[in-house]
């Protein structure tokens, strides 16, 4: 019968991974559980963007123990959260998780469950490979009864691991996608060029982020060494002593409503995105003119188009939620 269910939970594993490959992260990792059952471990992850800050993925683990071998394991697959991965190219990430399968002894094997609660650190030298440390608290329920009032004989303890990621098909950034497979392609348009005459009362604040063009992006980032997409909107503001909020959400409330209509803005509008079509707002732009924004993306500060006729701004048509205006 254990030799079937192992069977089983790697084919929907392999199935998973099938199905979510494209564009997804692909981890492989190998560690050791060190106070729980002194166990090796050895894992098979996925990894696909939620929104904002989350993402999460399929995972599946085979931990063993050294002297016993599969006299004393955990066979399972289940899922994981995480946190602020790829928010640059080194930094942590957070991560929680759930997984179900078999845990087999010397002279039992019964259904199980493998709580996952920790983080870790990612360096990601070119866009489409990391390497990773990662450092978890783990509690194998056996007999699951829930982690909150476990049976004696579950283990738990800390585990450390490292890990190879790789993404597969289109590399996807966790903090803004690059457009989607699922567009016609347009014709190219002409290279987007700063505009040289920019009008209306909040024409040197719009001059002042052109002035960030290429620097590169930091989560979290408000000053000229780097910026994310709200930081870099506040931090031309603020440079002439107009103060708006520090969080794209907080931003989506400032100022006034504008219709998000090409037609209706004018040059300094911050532009309200959803990382999904008709989904809060999680991605900000400051209008420059000419159906032209800049922002700052995950290749840093840079001009985009809002127009549906260019392969690039037809995905941010599509994502365009609303329009703030905080100069009138």
């Amino acid at each position: 019968m254990r030799p079937r269910i192992e069977l089983f939970l790697l084919i929907a594993g392999v199935s998973q991974l099938s199905a979510q490959g494209r564009g997804r992260d692909v981890d492989v990792r190998y560690g050791r559980w060190y106070s729980g059952n002194q166990s090796k471990s050895y894992e098979l992850r996925t990894d696909a963007p939620i929104a904002g800050i989350f993402s999460h993925g399929l995972a599946i683990q085979v931990l063993i123990h050294d002297n016993l071998g599969r006299h004393h394991a955990f066979y399972g697959a289940g899922w994981e959260l995480h946190a602020f991965r790829r928010r640059s190219k080194f930094g942590p990430y957070a991560l929680a998780g759930l997984s179900v399968g078999v845990s087999t002894d010397t002279s039992s094997q019964e259904l199980a469950a493998l709580w996952t609660l920790g983080g870790g650190v990612e360096w990601r030298p070119i866009p489409w490979a990391a390497l990773g440390l990662e450092t978890v608290y783990r509690l194998q329920d056996v007999g699951p009864r829930g982690f909150w009032r476990t049976t004696a004989n579950s283990r738990d303890g800390i585990a450390a691991s490292i890990g190879f990621s790789m993404t597969i098909g289109r590399s996807v950034d966790r903090r803004w996608p690059t457009p989607g497979p699922e567009r016609t392609e347009q014709p190219p348009r002409p290279p987007l060029v700063i505009i040289g005459n920019i009008t209306g009362s909040a024409a040197d604040i719009v001059k002042t982020a052109l002035d960030a063009l290429g620097t590169p992006y930091v989560w979290g980032g408000t000053a000229a060494n780097g910026f994310d997409c709200s930081g870099l909107v506040q931090w031309a503001y603020g440079q002439h002593g107009i103060r708006v909020p520090r969080m794209s959400r907080d931003q989506a409330r400032a100022g006034s409503e504008v219709t998000p209509v090409v037609d209706a803005l004018r040059p300094g509008d911050i532009l309200l995105f959803a990382a999904q079509p008709g989904g809060g707002v999680t991605h900000v732009g400051m209008y420059v003119g000419e159906q032209t924004f800049i922002h700052s993306s995950n290749m840093g500060v840079k001009l985009s188009r809002l127009d549906g006729l260019d392969t690039d701004g037809a995905w941010w048509v599509t994502r365009w939620v609303g329009v703030r205006r905080i100069v009138q």
